[in-house]
């Protein structure tokens, strides 16, 4: 190999080298995902910690250099967050209501609001259901304990209330409601422990490991139900619009639909 063989294989070494390093800074060759940076807070309703903390991880698979911040909490207490704080990036309440009144009150970029999926009301009793509860009439039978959340709190009360006044059951269900709750986790909570009969919340914690052999699911009938959907949207207090855009995309996302599927999510 002559002289000038030897430089031109040298010369071809270093730019190797050079852009192999270039691919290593830029986080190609390390964690696959991308470099971009920033910082959101996602308001989440509590019935989202499980599929929250999911969507979150996988997220930050992708970007992992944006650090997304979750409070959760009672709808009505993340909507009390944007009336008096107003702070917040992104809002993911657990029913379109709460979405609808931070749009009216102009707490939201409006054309960012996109639904995700579907909340769906379930009767949960102890495991054996010893109290014999079939229907949504059984919570007003004598001796029955019930858990519910609080009206003007999480959303799953505000669904709880219009369940009962839509099937003339207000009166005699509260007369055996004995504990309500700020968060629809709380109502899981009461159940599991047996401090409890029976509770309402949405189909999609039945999944959750907490409640694991210690609870058993009565469908409400279609027609005596009421749905939620569930809505995203970036707030127009929004500090990072690209970091939060690029969080509500993928939470939007096939592969983020995916994730909600896996924890019990319904397709809309």
């Amino acid at each position: 190999m002559n002289k000038n063989s030897k430089i031109i294989i040298l010369i071809i070494v270093i730019i190797a080298a050079i852009a192999i390093a270039g691919l290593y800074l830029s986080g190609t060759l390390t964690s696959g995902g991308s470099n971009e940076e920033g910082s959101i807070d996602v308001l989440v309703g509590a019935g989202f910690s499980k599929v929250g903390a999911d969507l979150i991880s996988e997220f930050n698979k992708k970007y992992p250099n944006i650090k997304v911040n979750a409070k959760y909490g009672g709808s009505g207490e993340l909507f009390a967050t944007l009336e008096t704080q107003k702070s917040g990036d992104v809002f993911l309440p657990a029913d379109y209501k709460y979405m609808e009144d931070a749009m009216n009150n102009g707490y939201m970029e409006n054309n960012t609001v996109k639904n995700i999926t579907k909340n769906v009301p379930v009767i949960v009793v102890q495991k054996g259901n010893p109290k014999n509860i079939t229907s949504l009439e059984d919570l007003a039978k004598p001796g029955v304990k019930v858990g519910v959340g609080e009206p003007d709190g999480p959303a799953i009360g505000k669904t709880t209330q219009k369940i009962l006044e839509k099937n003339n059951l207000t009166d005699s269900v509260q007369s055996n409601v004995v504990v309500t709750t700020t968060t629809v986790n709380q109502l899981l909570t009461y159940i599991v422990t047996g401090q409890v009969d029976a509770t309402i919340i949405w189909e999609d914690m039945t999944v959750w490991k907490e409640g694991d052999g210690k609870i058993e699911v009565i469908e409400i009938p279609a027609d005596e139900n009421i749905e939620s959907t569930v809505p995203i949207g970036i707030t127009s207090f929004v500090k990072d619009k690209p970091a939060a855009d690029k969080f509500e995309e993928f939470v939007t996302s096939e592969e983020g639909k995916q994730i909600w599927k896996k924890w019990g999510g319904f397709e809309i």
